[in-house]
């Protein structure tokens, strides 16, 4: 029991004092700011005997200006190394014409606000609108570790920062501006247990900028490794109408997989793809039959299906895309659309691709 108590008060001292063992009064002392309290030694002494005439300044230290005076030093000093933006997602460029750290994003204005406001939730801070711009309540960093307070850190044990940011319209088009301000700054240090009010950095609203382009660039990977999944993955097809009434493939899937897979299902039937416009939801392809061979029609493959359609451009538009059912159709050589007699022709063969799931091949 003695030894336990023993213990128990040698942990408090432990983590009580932050800087018993390494500080500036600690055990083992701290030289980091000794030079602030330096002191000019006395001239040097030269014995009587000795020649004087010759004695002079050579390198005569200059007194500190009144401006020098003013300059931070010791603890004042910004010890952060330098940051750089890491414009890292997907059309995203650094703007290095504002006035604080800031990218543009080739992105839509009111999803990037969503995503804004999704990275907020996820770091359990509020925000405000103020005007155009976003205003956040406190942003907390949480230093506190039992060894920095037994051995010392430069970090303080707390510190917490208000930040603004502006949306605005980029300098191309579909770009957004996103420019983050660092607009109050405090600290905890662990000696105390008051906030200590500092000036803002923007250092600190750099590394916050990269902090919400490093979550936002994780989830646009999360979503890509499921689509990439989905893409994978096999889904029905039916013989239908689109919204024109002409005759289609209705597809069981969402309207992004149908459009990045269509593609590659249509290639190995003869498709090459030629030219594609997204915001129409239409590819242009153009069509030459495949010659079955012996092998491929005995051991299956699409390079041994032969599409009884005739050769030149196609376009395949596929439907959609902002409401309504996902629906695949045609348009051919002639610039009419499919009909219903060579859809249901061409359909046993674009039904199975489509439904196929691919596999994964092994390194």
């Amino acid at each position: 029991m003695k030894y336990l108590w023993v213990f128990l008060v040698a942990s408090t001292s432990l983590l009580s004092g932050c800087s018993w063992l390494y500080g500036e009064d600690g055990l083992i002392h701290d030289s980091t700011n000794d030079y602030l309290k330096a002191k000019q030694s006395r001239s040097l002494e030269i014995p009587e005997d000795y020649d004087k005439s010759r004695l002079s300044n050579e390198l005569p230290v200059p007194p500190l200006s009144s401006q020098a005076r003013k300059n931070k030093a010791g603890e004042e000093l910004d010890r952060m190394p330098p940051i750089q933006i890491l414009a890292v997602s997907q059309g995203m460029r650094v703007n290095r014409a504002a006035n604080n750290p800031a990218v543009f994003w080739l992105k839509d204005k009111a999803e990037l606000k969503q995503q804004i406001e999704q990275f907020f939730n996820y770091k359990n801070v509020s925000i405000n609108n103020v005007g155009t711009d976003i205003q956040t309540d406190w942003v907390v960093e949480d230093n506190e570790a039992w060894w920095r307070a037994v051995f010392g850190t430069v970090l303080p044990r707390f510190e917490r920062s208000k930040y603004r940011i502006n949306l605005a319209e980029g300098e191309r088009k579909g770009e957004v501006s996103i420019e983050v301000q660092h607009i109050q700054y405090q600290r905890m240090p662990y000696e105390e247990d008051k906030w200590i009010k500092l000036p803002t950095s923007e250092k600190i609203a750099t590394r916050f900028l990269n902090e919400f382009v490093g979550y936002m660039d994780y989830l646009d990977r999360l979503e890509n490794a499921k689509m990439l999944q989905q893409m994978r993955r096999g889904f029905v097809v039916k013989l239908a109408k689109d919204a024109n009434n002409n005759a289609a493939l209705l597809a069981e899937s969402d309207w992004r997989t149908v459009w990045l897979k269509t593609p590659k299902i249509l290639e190995p039937f003869g498709f090459t793809l030629t030219d594609k416009d997204r915001a129409q939801s239409t590819y242009f392809f153009n069509f030459v039959p495949n010659e079955p061979g012996f092998f491929a029609s005995m051991f299956g493959g699409e390079e041994g299906v032969a599409l009884d359609l005739e050769e030149g451009p196609y376009q395949v538009i596929v439907g959609g895309r902002d409401e309504g059912a996902v629906t695949v159709s045609f348009v051919d050589v002639d610039g009419n659309p499919l009909s219903d007699g060579k859809m249901a022709k061409i359909f046993p063969y674009l039904s199975e691709a489509y439904g196929r799931t691919e596999r994964v091949k092994k390194r």
